[in-house]
């Protein structure tokens, strides 16, 4: 039997966050399915799979996709009857990551196709399915070079050749260089010194009084200058350099990311706080922290600090600020010598001139500061025309409540209602944040609304309720909602990260209801 395009069915698929998707119910038919963004989970029969953007799945039995992803869960599905079925047996193995840039472009040509009743479009499909085939059969199997990366990380002072790792993959040294590119964006070379850099990172600052050839030993160079000069060229300064950035060492035992303000002096601590749920994807704190805090030790915020954490760093100085809850710290009971108390602070200068003070850099805080200030008055200019007709309430929507938050005592108001010139609706109260009821936010009647930091779901929640359209901004179409998720202005850097994203980003971020 040759296989006919009107055998096959092609959808395209978007899922909000918290919902799910019956697929093949009936169990008639095979499907591949592929998530082209987002993240979820994808249960059939007994097994539970991570649905993760690049990734096919051929399924015989009927499923059900949900998203956890604060965005969108897009996904592409192919089905065909299983009666008459000609390529059950060419995808008996695990189907390969291919990224979305590849593949959607390739999905889409595919249902362009399927939707055309010409022969020639008909041939067009059949050619694009066995070109997607041939790309989804590719030996590139994800959980094979998932395991060549970790066999890599855990032998840096004694590598294994590519031919080694492809061996150990049932693949050519060409084929597995290939498929580890793909899967990394590096050559397995690449990835290892990227790998040693990171590792030589931690040893410098983890390691007090520790020598750039003992690193360059541990993580498999004999040559301390040939380390010494890799260093420089991936991280932009020799070994000695980097070390300097810890010459006093300073932990944080904060709730707050006060190692912003750290190393935006130029001193990087040996332990800071990190939120591993509410950022997975960088190892626990906002992606533009990431890069500068490889080395660091990061302390989970988001339960009690465990003492031996912050003990094993060696710190000279710990930064402390007031815990949620009050939680008392028994590592502080022996160091109290060491121990700067910080009271929390209306205003991240405050944090910034108080810290610059501990470690001797005043005159660089000034510099930091005017710098913001800077890039404040220009975004204030570029957005006039937006903020300088109606009144605005800016709110979180959170799962089981609505914050409205105030006119002040918070960095974020101060950045908005001062710094960038919003106006604030004159009936909100003075300070911090209050919960309240769609109705309330209506009776206030604000001209527009900016939604902040708030999952997908929960907005689109609480825009299918009655109360909603009651909102005067709502009605007119003057409701803002940015991916704001990283938004933290509380630190120099996270400042100029928002500053530098908030103009594009209020401007297109209208929400549709």
């Amino acid at each position: 039997m040759l296989l006919k395009s009107h055998m096959f069915e092609i959808e395209a698929s978007n899922l909000r966050e918290g919902l799910s998707q019956g697929i093949n119910v009936k169990r008639s038919h095979f499907l591949i399915l592929y998530i082209s963004s987002g993240k979820g989970t994808l249960v059939s029969g007994n097994q539970r799979l991570k649905a993760e953007e690049g990734k096919s799945y051929f399924l015989t039995d009927s499923a059900i996709l949900t998203s956890s992803s604060s965005s969108l869960l897009s996904a592409y599905l192919l089905s065909w009857p299983k009666e008459g079925d000609m390529l059950k047996d060419l995808l008996t193995r695990p189907l390969a990551d291919q990224v979305p840039a590849k593949m959607a472009p390739l999905w889409e040509e595919m249902k362009k196709s399927r939707q055309e009743k010409s022969i020639s479009a008909k041939c067009r499909f059949l050619s694009l399915l066995w070109e997607m085939l041939s790309i989804l059969t590719d030996a590139a199997d994800i959980d094979r070079m998932e395991e060549a990366e970790e066999l890599i990380r855990n032998s840096l002072p004694r590598p294994f050749t590519v031919t080694e790792l492809a061996a150990k993959a049932n693949m050519t040294p060409v084929t597995f260089s290939r498929a580890f590119r793909k899967r990394t964006g590096m050559t397995p070379k690449e990835f290892l010194n990227a790998e040693r850099m990171k590792t030589a990172k931690r040893l410098l600052l983890q390691n007090r009084g520790i020598t750039a050839k003992e690193v360059a030993v541990q993580i498999g160079l004999q040559d301390e200058f040939y380390f010494s000069r890799l260093f420089k060229s991936r991280e932009g300064m020799p070994p000695t350099v980097f070390m300097k950035r810890a010459s006093e060492r300073i932990a944080v035992v904060s709730q707050l990311f006060l190692q912003d303000h750290l190393i935006s002096l130029g001193i990087q601590p040996v332990a800071a706080p990190s939120y591993p749920t509410v950022y997975s994807a960088s190892s626990g704190v906002p992606s533009y922290l990431q890069k500068e805090l490889e080395g660091t030790k990061l302390l989970n915020a988001e339960k009690p600090f465990q003492p031996d954490d912050i003990l094993l760093t060696h710190p000279d100085r710990i930064i402390k600020t007031p815990l949620h809850q009050f939680q008392l710290q028994s590592v502080l009971l022996s160091k109290q010598e060491q121990v700067h108390h910080l009271p929390l602070k209306q205003d991240w200068r405050h944090y910034l001139y108080e810290i610059a003070s501990l470690v001797g850099c005043e005159s660089r805080a000034e510099c930091i500061e005017k710098d913001i200030h800077g890039m404040e008055c220009k975004v204030r200019d570029e957005l006039c025309p937006l903020t300088k007709n109606g009144r605005w309430a800016v709110i979180w929507i959170r799962p089981e409540e609505i914050r409205l938050y105030g006119k002040g005592n918070h960095a974020l108001l101060e950045l908005l209602f001062q710094g960038l010139g919003f106006q604030p609706h004159p009936d909100l109260h003075a300070e911090g944040y209050r919960n309240v009821s769609l109705k309330e936010i209506a009776e206030l009647n604000p001209d527009k609304l900016l939604i902040l930091w708030s999952h997908e779901k929960d907005v689109w929640r609480t825009a299918h309720t009655a109360d909603w359209n009651k909102i005067r901004a709502v009605r007119t179409g003057e409701v803002y909602y940015p991916e704001s998720h990283e938004w933290d202005p509380w630190g120099p850097i996270g400042r100029k990260r928002m500053l530098e994203e908030f103009p594009s980003s209020i401007l297109k971020a209208k929400l549709k209801a």
